[in-house]
């Protein structure tokens, strides 16, 4: 039987539904969201978790997912994949937006990371998808959030024009924004990487000894 009790959350906003919609499309452009973001933080997540003696992972919002494709690591830079790298017992792969990893778990994780994605989520919805997040997690969570607007920009639809970090604020405002989250889950440790033109703010909140 599973662990895993799924939150109450409110019904996702109109933007939610709207945006991963936006996504959708954009995944169908050959390139896009193929997890490079994730590879120069494969050694700090295997240190976290070698610390916290994790051997289960989940990756929230993982796009297609390269990282973890042996015929695809390669080509973006990971000699081998992160449950080689990381010597996983167990992974699943999450991304609503990407119909192969669409379906949410229905269990909890030593680990669970979440990069360059709470930065693409409507302000109104964030607190939720946090919520959502850290519920399935039993030791660590690792957020890698981009401080500054992205590369690309939506081609069409009610976000036309719109850079696809559609929420950029300050490390201070994230750092407020998933500590109250945190309040709920406050037996996990929470590794946060804020990045920001020039500069690069890594905090881990925990509760006090």
């Amino acid at each position: 039987m599973s662990d895993y009790i799924e939150p109450r959350k409110p019904e996702p906003s109109e933007d939610y539904h709207e945006l991963i919609d936006a996504y959708k499309e954009l995944h169908e452009q050959k390139g896009k969201f193929k997890g490079i973001s994730l590879v120069p933080l494969v050694p700090t997540i295997n240190k976290v978790m070698k610390e916290n003696k994790c051997k289960t992972l989940l990756d929230y919002g993982c796009g297609k997912a390269f990282p973890y494709i042996k015929e695809e690591c390669q080509s973006i830079g990971l000699r081998n994949p992160v449950q080689e790298y990381c010597k996983l017992e167990s992974f699943d792969l999450y991304d609503p937006a990407y119909s192969k990893y669409s379906k949410l778990p229905n269990k909890k994780y030593d680990t669970v990371i979440c990069t360059d994605v709470l930065e693409h989520i409507a302000e109104q919805d964030l607190d939720w998808v946090l919520h959502e997040i850290l519920s399935f997690s039993k030791k660590i969570v690792f957020l890698n959030i981009s401080c500054q607007p992205a590369l690309k920009h939506f081609q069409k639809g009610k976000f036309k024009g719109k850079n696809v970090h559609i929420s950029i604020f300050d490390r201070q405002w994230w750092m407020n924004k998933v500590g109250k989250v945190w309040n709920n889950f406050n037996h996990l440790k929470v590794y946060m990487i804020c990045v920001s033109k020039g500069d690069t703010t890594a905090v881990c909140i925990k509760k006090e000894k």
